[in-house]
């Protein structure tokens, strides 16, 4: 989730153990505000977050969204479930 006209931060799924450690080691990496605040993170884009963190932020969220739609639907995306050059799978 993305503020389209405040694009300083957006929101991304975490694991709540991963999340409780970065928001402690990131002062840019907060609890989500309206989300559920274990399950997801706020990140702000104006800190000092490398861009390889980001991305594997971004990838860990994509991969546990995925884990969460129904079987069906994850096949219908076949060729879109690629994180990292794998195939996601149950």
């Amino acid at each position: 989730m993305i503020d389209l006209e405040r694009t300083e931060w957006f929101v991304l799924k975490c694991n709540p153990d991963m999340a409780i450690e970065l928001r402690e080691k990131y002062a840019e990496i907060s609890p989500a505000w309206h989300m559920n605040k274990r399950h997801w993170n706020q990140i702000n884009l104006f800190g000092y977050l490398s861009e390889e963190l980001i991305c594997s932020l971004i990838r860990h969220s994509y991969s546990l969204v995925l884990q969460k739609l129904p079987k069906a639907l994850r096949i219908s995306l076949k060729g879109v479930t690629e994180v990292e050059g794998s195939v996601l799978t149950e």
